[in-house]
């Protein structure tokens, strides 16, 4: 159940971001303003705002995972047992992947809420349909 909703949150996140960060290569990702064609200016402008907060504090944690996954591939690279160096890494790992998916779900649940209940429907159908097109 918890990878199904961290599933949906991830897309729904992905689907926002789109509009602020260029893709690299394949087929284009789509904008929430491609999915939800009637917004008002003020829903782009409120969902531009949370999109360009959200994909700060991604970056940033993006980044402390970067930094903390070298470390621990310096250890692995070791023949000796450095447990008390790593097994601390491994945690600081843990802590930054749960903050990344929280700020996901902060970002899925503020967009969620600057949609009126119509565009809320389309944008989950959306989503929805993305999900079934992969497992196939």
């Amino acid at each position: 159940m918890k990878r199904v909703l961290f599933l949906i949150v991830a897309l729904a996140f992905a689907f926002t971001l789109s509009a602020q960060v260029p893709h690299k290569g394949g087929a284009k990702k789509e904008k929430i303003e491609d999915i939800v064609t009637d917004l008002t200016p003020q829903q782009k402008s409120r969902i531009d705002a949370i999109t360009q907060r959200s994909s700060k504090n991604v970056e940033k944690y993006r980044s402390q995972l970067k930094t903390v996954r070298d470390s621990i591939r310096l250890y692995m690279k070791s023949r000796d047992d450095n447990s008390a160096k790593v097994f601390p890494l491994y945690d600081r790992e843990a802590r930054l992947r749960a903050e990344l998916s929280k700020e996901y779900y902060r970002t899925k649940v503020a967009i969620d809420a600057v949609l009126t209940p119509e565009q809320f429907r389309l944008f989950q159908q959306s989503i929805e349909k993305k999900r079934h097109g992969r497992r196939k």
